[in-house]
């Protein structure tokens, strides 16, 4: 014959039953959370870890250059002439070439046919059909005064220079400031007596058109 249970001791039965139920689940949840909680620890380590090494990769890295386009590049400082300044420049260099390549000296003049054994054409061969005349009545030529001069020439015929002349060779280039004038001259004649005095031979067209005066003589 089958014991029936009574009611009381049923519920005290399905009571346990639920209690050992809800323990097991929270033990069950427990663990899972101990579970998590290990999980975040060991990721806050691994994070911790890695920034303290990356620090010291930066702390080895050495500084990186700007590139091209952001440095700062000091350029040298360039004084830039002024009017004044080239003025000054300039009159310092006319002073010294005025003060080497110039002299004073004394001009006097012939003309063709003047004395014994002279004649009308130059050392260089030119003569008078060659030269125009200006308004004052002195030989040109290409515009420049013709002239005659100690000259290298002279020195291969026995001629000696006193201390201080200059000579030229024909074709030489000169500037004559006569009285105040300058005017640009040509070597075409050899003067004997230059060699000994410095002086300038002006060549004229005739008696009335001698000039004999002191001038400045430029050499180019």
């Amino acid at each position: 014959m089958n014991k029936l249970v009574p009611l009381s001791l049923m519920g005290v039965i399905l009571a346990a039953y639920s209690f050992t139920g809800i323990k097991k689940e929270n033990t069950n949840i427990t663990k899972h959370l101990d579970k998590t909680a290990n999980v975040i620890q060991q990721q806050k380590k691994t994070i911790v870890k890695n920034t303290k090494k990356d620090e010291e990769i930066d702390k080895q890295k050495p500084e990186e250059e700007l590139p091209d386009t952001e440095k700062v590049i000091e350029e040298p400082v360039i004084e830039q002439e002024t009017e004044e300044n080239r003025s000054i420049e300039q009159e310092e260099v006319n002073g010294t070439e005025q003060q080497v390549n110039s002299y004073e000296t004394r001009m006097t003049s012939y003309y063709p046919n003047d004395g014994p054994g002279t004649g009308s054409i130059t050392g260089s061969g030119l003569g008078p059909s060659n030269f125009e005349v200006n308004d004052k009545g002195w030989y040109t030529y290409q515009g420049k005064l013709v002239v005659a001069t100690a000259t290298e020439y002279l020195l291969k015929y026995g001629f000696s220079l006193a201390d201080g002349v200059h000579t030229y060779k024909y074709g030489d280039e000169i500037t004559l400031n006569i009285d105040g004038i300058d005017y640009e001259a040509i070597v075409e004649d050899s003067c004997g007596n230059c060699c000994k005095t410095d002086r300038i031979d002006l060549f004229v067209a005739n008696k009335e058109s001698i000039k004999d005066t002191n001038i400045i003589v430029k050499m180019k």
